[in-house]
């Protein structure tokens, strides 16, 4: 088999870039486009009639023709590629759409002209296929090329989402009317109040969740500012300034920064092996050199999309999010700062919205795929980099070779599904289950209040013994209810709340008595 596009592009210039979901390979013998699985991965074969020209021009056309366009490969073929070369090829087809198309890469990715003269008429074409790719409605015009660019980003930083059928599926998804309806499946007479107890847990349980998230322990003050800063999220604009200002509201007073790390970062941790201690090193973030301009293109980003306003909301802060954490910019608080994104954007965009899905319980129950995600953009990055620890110098990272473009140009597209997943997660589980709770505790609670008079401070106390027997006190409990409740009174209490706790539990499938237990 012979390999074309990237594939080819891959071999030629000697680039060893991992291999991409789908590969495609020429068959002299087939004679028909088909899929075939191979391994892991799948190939797809095109017959071996059609004309394939080894040239490594030809192969860029055939590469946008059956994968699209792949901001990271061409990045890294520009490096390497013969301009006086490139330019003549442009300029034997200059009307080509794919010559056009490659012409503007080569100018906007290197920011260098080649040796072609302006397009002086003709249509505009559109960089991005709308048909395969999340784009902008209203790109930026290139009058030299005539091609109007219309990615997400820029330059200094640009995400792609690809418009496969399970992001199809569920872009039209308003996750926001999904909990809305969810409360409405709970009960129509759902009282305002309830509904405003469970905005401010669930809060708490995303300030909660994130750091656990991170394996630490927070002090009652970190958490009370991380659970400010979440309730203050959508506010301000987003800036340099506010993000390093968010930082130092959710970090240790030693690691509060001024400015983006001056140093190389890693992610990892530190396991015992037969010769001692060693480093597990899972992902290591962009140059030093290149966080400011990154991050400028973030910004720039964040910005672009709020002014276009085409691209769900959801999808939005998927890709300002997981920016963040992969340039991982801060030298401390990336992660927390990355979910916190998370709802910023998105109470940016739809700001008429009160509640907080807390996002990151969910992400806390399903940590696996939260870092087979991860691993989508890290693992790649990490087969290329050329790196050492200094065990002289606190194991600071050293590395060797700078592959920028695999930080700069992400495909976000499984992201964006595991952000949908999470988001859905956290509706049906987190909300539906505080909700139904907070409902038993008010049920249990007015049915004491009908029957005996019993003060404040004890009712909470009493109703949370009711719950975490599941209806029944215990027997340890009984000196301590039996103070305030008659045992008449109490047998009717078990039997209401007995009732309401099972009802709840068929509904909803709810177990408020675990709920209470795990806290």
């Amino acid at each position: 088999m012979k390999a074309v596009g990237y594939s080819y592009l891959n071999l030629y210039y000697k680039l060893v870039l991992p291999k991409l979901g789908a590969e495609v390979y020429q068959d002299l013998k087939a004679d028909k486009e088909c899929i075939k699985q191979y391994g892991a991965s799948v190939r797809k074969i095109i017959p071996g009639t059609w004309k394939v020209v080894d040239s490594p021009y030809e192969h860029m056309v055939l590469a946008i023709k059956h994968q699209g366009i792949r901001l990271h490969y061409f990045a890294a073929v520009f490096k390497h590629v013969n301009t006086a070369e490139l330019a003549l090829f442009i300029k034997s087809k200059p009307t080509s759409i794919y010559n056009r198309v490659i012409w503007y890469l080569y100018e906007w990715l290197t920011g260098e002209l080649l040796d072609i003269d302006d397009v002086r008429s003709g249509n505009y074409i559109q960089l991005f296929d709308d048909r395969y790719y999340y784009t902008l409605q209203d790109g930026e015009k290139d009058k030299r090329t005539r091609v109007i660019n219309n990615a997400l980003g820029t330059r200094e930083f640009c995400p792609t989402i690809r418009k496969t059928s399970r992001i199809l599926e569920i872009e039209q998804t308003n996750v926001y009317e999904t909990a809305y309806a969810e409360m409405q499946n709970i009960g129509a007479d759902l009282k305002a109040d309830v509904i405003g107890r469970s905005i401010n847990y669930l809060y708490t349980k995303e300030s909660k969740s994130s750091t656990e998230i991170e394996k630490e322990t927070p002090t009652k003050q970190k958490m009370k500012r991380f659970l400010n800063t979440i309730k203050n999220a959508g506010l301000f604009e987003l800036t340099k300034e506010k993000l390093i200002d968010i930082q130092n509201q959710i970090v240790e007073e030693s690691k509060k920064s001024d400015d983006y790390r001056q140093n190389e970062i890693y992610v990892g941790a530190t396991i015992q092996r037969l010769g001692g201690l060693d480093e597990d090193v899972h992902y290591i973030g962009p140059l030093a050199k290149h966080v400011s301009s990154m991050m400028d293109g973030l910004f720039a980003t964040h910005e672009k999309l709020m002014l276009d306003a085409s691209l769900p909301s959801l999808m939005h802060a998927t890709v300002i999010s997981f920016g963040e954490v992969y340039i991982h910019p801060l030298v401390d608080g990336n992660g927390r700062t990355h979910r916190y994104l998370i709802h910023d954007v998105m109470k940016q965009r739809e700001p008429r919205h009160e509640f907080i899905i807390p996002i990151s319980a969910a992400i806390l129950k399903n940590s696996i795929e939260y870092d087979r995600v991860l691993e989508t953009i890290s693992r790649p990055i990490m087969s290329m980099l050329d790196y050492e620890l200094d065990a002289d110098n606190d194991n600071q990272a050293i590395i060797h070779n700078d592959i920028d473009y695999m930080y700069r140009y992400p495909d976000y597209t499984e992201h964006v599904v595991f952000v949908y997943d999470m988001m859905n997660a956290a509706i049906s589980t987190e909300l539906v289950e505080e909700i139904c709770l907070l409902l038993v505790f008010d049920k249990i609670k007015g049915a004491i209040n009908d029957r005996s008079d019993v003060p404040n401070d004890k009712l909470d106390t009493i109703v949370s013994i009711i719950i975490n027997g599941a209806g029944v006190v215990s027997k340890a409990k009984q000196d301590f209810v039996s103070q305030f409740l008659g045992p008449g009174v109490l047998l009717e209490v078990e039997d209401i709340s007995s009732e309401f706790i099972n009802e709840v539990r068929e509904k909803f499938e709810v177990d408020v008595q675990e709920l209470m237990q795990r806290g």
